[in-house]
């Protein structure tokens, strides 16, 4: 590949670039119901019966949702058959973390050649840092982004790999590829990557932003805070191998002092965070079986 910074470099990069947008204008885009999702959670107020009605727009995402909600997962001893008793069963949060789940299985579950994940690692770590942000988020009452938008931000924070993951180098197998290494093969990082295809898909732009800057957050800047949020997240998941190896590792121990600029920037008092932790580490046990599921 030609010097980044020559002539011909530069326009080796552009014509990759170009190739990368393409395929970002080719994705399937996610389920309208999500960008409704997160117009509903920014309400002051609403209900059930307001997701329902968002819902019943999407059949086949409401068929999977209603085959996830009777799963042994979570044991059920009665059917569900509609979306209002999904609701009542299994509760709202647990109902939007399936329509989230399921909306963007198809892309999140795709192998890649380069990124070092296990078996659906990609998907698991994905719902992981989702889960972990809105775990982050209500433990947090002075959270910068609501749970709907820091959940979906930590969904697709990585989002942009799955074009990327074409232009590296696929000799080296499979590796724990660094925001260098993607610029020296398209110019650009995964997170940039990402920001372009949420907007496409018309996604907040509060979203957009926290993905954007999720790597390398300014912890100074209250308009990145979302971005400090899911890099706490990330790197969270990371320490506990959450999709990198086959076996996550909730007993290993977290380094407060390591987080000490993020926890500061989101105003993490310390005993809130370990209340956090300890949840986190609950909910996370099981999220491998959530995955056989859905």
């Amino acid at each position: 590949m030609q010097d980044t910074h020559s002539v011909a470099g530069i326009v080796e990069k552009k014509a990759l670039q170009k190739k990368a947008l393409a395929m970002i204008e080719s994705m399937p885009s996610l389920s309208t119901v999500i960008g409704e999702f997160l117009e509903l959670a920014s309400r002051e107020y609403f209900t059930a019966k307001d997701f329902e009605k968002v819902l019943i727009k999407d059949q086949a995402l409401v068929a999977r949702l209603l085959k996830v909600a009777n799963s042994s997962f979570f044991g059920s001893s009665k059917s569900i058959n509609a979306v209002h008793e999904a609701v009542v069963l299994i509760g709202l949060d647990n109902m939007k973390n399936i329509v989230y789940s399921v909306s963007s299985s198809g892309l999140l579950t795709k192998r890649l050649k380069n990124y070092q994940y296990a078996d659906q690692g990609f998907w698991l770590h994905s719902m992981a840092v989702a889960v972990t942000c809105r775990i982050l988020v209500e433990g947090n009452p002075n959270s910068p982004i609501n749970s709907e938008e820091a959940f979906v931000a930590g969904l697709l924070h990585d989002i942009g790999k799955l074009i990327l993951d074409n232009f590296l180098d696929a000799e080296s197998g499979p590796r724990d590829v660094s925001i260098s290494e993607e610029k020296e093969a398209l110019g650009v990082s995964h997170c940039k990557l990402a920001e372009v295809i949420l907007k496409k898909w018309r996604i907040p732009q509060s979203i957009q932003s926290a993905v954007r800057h999720h790597h390398e957050p300014d912890v100074q800047s209250a308009e990145q805070h979302g971005a400090v949020l899911v890099n706490l997240a990330d790197r969270l998941c990371n320490g506990w191998n959450i999709g990198v190896n086959s076996l996550m590792d909730l007993g290993a121990e977290i380094d407060k002092a390591e987080f000490d600029a993020e926890l500061q920037a989101l105003d993490f008092k310390s005993d809130q965070f370990n209340e956090t932790l300890y949840l986190l580490r609950k909910k996370l046990a099981t999220l491998d079986k959530f995955y056989e599921e859905a």
